[in-house]
């Protein structure tokens, strides 16, 4: 038996056999050459006559042994080419199993990312229809992918947008480069218009092949909108939807510093709402938002489109005017033109309750760099607080005088501060008697002595003390002299009787912590309740009845008198008058001065005496400064009295000596 064995000795040739392909094939080729007897040709007989020849050389038992070693082995290898044809076969097909294992699995994360990113991803063919969407386009749309897929963006944006996307995307195919921008688009049936950010590129999907167009796009619209409201709420009112103190201060620093400006005039107007408080307490604060914004409103309308409106507080708002004129004549005429118009406006608006609305408004002018944007600001509020100083609903302009005025105002409040640490306030003293002439009491008046400017009047320096609250530090000062002096006089035969009328502001007497302030001070000073007399304004009475008759009541229940001081210069309500713990009503001095010419200040007089008796209150005329006007008095029922004619205010310590 004759075979054909051809054997790979070659460790590398064999390696070649087992990691690829062929391997198997190699194999089974080599079994059926065993397998097979060689064909009867001429040549398979030449090679055999060859082989007879050698064997008749050599002993024939050899060569049987050496025929039967050559099968059994032949069948060997036979069997193991078979076994490892079969064995690479089955690991062939287990590494293609792994690998698509894991290019599925290589494919779902891929799709899960691309379908959870926050942007919109897709592949659009040569032709601009999509290849791939990831599932925010399909959210976006609505569809499903195979819904989209094939389809031009004509049939998901409005015509506008899409002939915008498809020139855009042609742009960058036909350029071959990477573009990025910002689309606006509006998707069929809708209105809103989404702001995208793109990034668009060429995408060879095979060699040779036109390439496709691939796009990752962020939706923009709701940080845009985000950053439009910060933008809102940073500038503007968002009651009444005007700019608000920034921006306006933005547009006044531009026209100072504007120099097609820096000839002409420009105006502040500063317009303040006159008594704005009475709506929101009566109306409500509803009420006041909706006048508010319909005064918004109405100025808007009423101003050319250049002049700047803006809403500066509660109920003051700004006006900015530029260009009106090089001459400070034309221009005052038509900053007042103007300001005359916004006072008409709002007189005629309507808040639904009959409440009349009126409005103050301060004006300053200016031009060029010469004022800084605070000082301006600074003129026009001074205006303003004259308008409002002379009763509201008028105009007025700044001037130098008003300003002088003001820095005087500044620096007294300033030194008023230091009054109390540096004991430069002081109480004078002024006797009140009766008509008999018999010392009752006396009032404390409050005095300050400036080591600069000398006698400050009260007129003067209370005012600026109850607008920046030090009138509460001061009152307790005041009223803890007082009691002193009642508690030193208690122990004093000759004095004991008297009483000490003491002026509390409306402010003070407003404070939480007066009630206790005053209980305190008695209790330390162990001064004679009944001895205090508290002098307290209509002004005061009429703000909040309510709440005042109830510290009165109090302050009552240790004993302590009231006087109602400057009567007839307020607008007190009589009936409400009778239900106040009263004492005393003081006859203000201003109608005893004309007493014996003036026959109106004869007849308020004469009734306000019949209505204190009528009311059983004691009456002190205030200001007798002659002994006709102290007979006449006399006469006509009025028994005590107070001013010059019995002796001017003085410090204790000379008081009796005076008089």
């Amino acid at each position: 038996m004759r075979f054909v064995v051809a054997v790979a000795t070659s460790h590398s040739w064999f390696e070649y056999l087992f990691s690829t392909r062929r391997f198997a094939q190699i194999g089974v080729g080599v079994a059926l050459g065993v397998l097979l007897y060689a064909p009867q040709s001429e040549a398979s007989d030449t090679l055999g006559g060859a082989l007879s020849a050698s064997a008749a050389t050599l002993p024939m038992d050899l060569l049987r042994r050496f025929d039967d070693y050559l099968g059994r082995w032949s069948i060997v290898l036979l069997v193991v080419f078979l076994c490892l044809a079969l064995l690479g076969n089955i690991l062939l097909k287990r590494r293609m199993q792994q690998n698509r294992a894991l290019l599925q699995s290589n494919k779902e994360i891929l799709a899960t990312i691309m379908n959870n990113v926050d942007a919109y991803i897709y592949i659009k063919s040569p032709t601009l229809e999509y290849q791939y969407v990831n599932q925010r386009i399909c959210d976006l749309f609505g569809l499903t992918p195979d819904k989209i897929v094939g389809k031009r963006d004509e049939v998901f944006f409005d015509p506008g947008t899409a002939a915008k996307i498809d020139l855009i995307d042609n742009e960058v195919l036909e350029s071959g480069q990477k573009r990025t921008i910002e689309e606006s688009a509006v998707l069929q049936g809708e209105s809103l218009v989404r702001t995208f950010l793109s990034i668009k590129m060429p995408l060879v999907m095979s060699p040779g092949a036109p390439p496709s167009l691939c796009g990752i796009s962020t939706e923009l619209t709701d940080y845009l909108e985000m950053q439009s409201r910060s933008h809102f709420l940073a500038f503007y009112d968002p009651l009444t939807g005007l700019p608000n103190r920034r921006l306006l201060m933005e547009s006044l620093t531009s026209a100072i510093l504007q120099e097609e400006w820096a000839k002409t005039h420009s105006a502040i107007l500063v317009i303040d709402l006159d008594n704005f408080r009475l709506v929101n307490d009566i109306q409500g604060h509803e009420s006041g938002d909706q006048l508010l914004i319909s005064v918004a409103q109405q100025l808007r309308q009423r101003l050319e489109p250049e002049a700047t409106l803006a809403r500066f507080s509660s109920d003051e708002f700004v006006v900015l005017v530029n260009n009106l004129g090089e001459q400070q004549a034309e221009a005052t005429h038509k900053a007042e033109r103007i300001a005359r118009q916004m006072l008409e406006t709002i007189t005629q608006l309507h808040n639904g309750h009959a409440l009349h609305i009126s409005a103050s408004i301060g004006i300053s002018l200016f031009s060029g760099c010469e004022y800084s944007m605070d000082s301006v600001l600074q003129q026009a509020d001074m205006a303003l607080q004259q308008a409002k100083s002379a009763g509201g609903n008028t105009l007025y302009f700044f001037n130098t005088e008003m300003q002088t005025s003001v820095l005087e105002r500044a620096s007294l409040e300033a030194d008023l501060y230091k009054a109390l640490e540096r004991n430069e306030l002081a109480l004078h003293y002024q006797v009140q008697v009766d008509h008999q002439g018999v010392t009752t009491g006396v009032e404390a008046l409050l005095r300050w002595y400036h080591p600069e400017r000398g006698w400050v009047s009260p007129a003067t320096f209370i005012p600026i003390a109850e607008a920046n609250g030090l009138i509460i530090p001061i009152g307790y000062w005041v009223l803890r002299s007082a009691c002193e002096q009642l508690a030193k006089w208690s122990h004093q035969t000759a004095y004991a009787p008297l009483s000490i009328s003491v002026n509390v502001s409306s402010v003070q007497f407003q404070n939480p912590g007066f009630v206790s302030d005053v209980e305190e001070l008695l209790a330390i000073t162990q001064a004679p309740p009944s001895r205090l007399v508290l002098e307290v304004t209509e002004s005061l009475l009429m703000r909040e009845p309510v709440r005042v008759r109830a510290t009165m009541l109090k302050l009552r229940e240790q004993g302590i008198r009231f006087a109602l001081d400057d009567f007839g210069t307020g607008y007190s309500s009589l009936s409400y008058l009778k239900r106040l713990p009263l004492d005393e009503l003081k006859i203000d001095q201003s109608f005893i001065r004309e007493l014996l010419t003036d026959k109106t200040d004869a007849a308020i007089v004469d009734t306000t005496i019949l209505l204190a008796v009528s009311l059983g209150l004691t009456v002190v005329a205030e200001g007798v400064e002659q002994k006709e006007q102290l007979d006449w008095l006399r006469g006509h029922g009025c028994y005590r009295y107070q001013g010059y004619f019995f002796g001017r205010p003085t410090p204790i310590e000379y008081l009796f000596e005076a008089y």
